[in-house]
């Protein structure tokens, strides 16, 4: 995960894979990990530090693909906590 300059929050697979290790193993839900991984990396979001965000158009392999709308909606309430304004227009 990260945050660059510009203000494009980038998640790759690996991360999305911790989102579900937290869960499989902790019983801990996708926003509450990827806030928890977000203070690991020390990623900190104030309002308007995030204009966009990358994250895999895929689960990957092994995982659920249906998960996806809940890990995207997830990771985008957090954000949203932080930053009432992301995403709306």
């Amino acid at each position: 995960m990260e945050l660059t300059e510009q203000g494009v929050l980038i998640i790759d697979e690996e991360d999305i894979c911790k989102l579900y290790f937290y869960l499989e193993f902790d019983g801990v839900l996708f926003k509450d990990s990827f806030r928890f991984e977000m203070r690991l990396q020390d990623i900190e979001l104030d309002p308007g530090s995030v204009s966009a965000v990358i994250y895999p158009q895929e689960i990957p392999e092994g995982y659920p693909g249906e998960d996806l709308p809940f890990i995207v909606e997830a990771i985008y309430s957090v954000i949203r906590e932080n930053d009432p304004g992301f995403g709306v227009w």
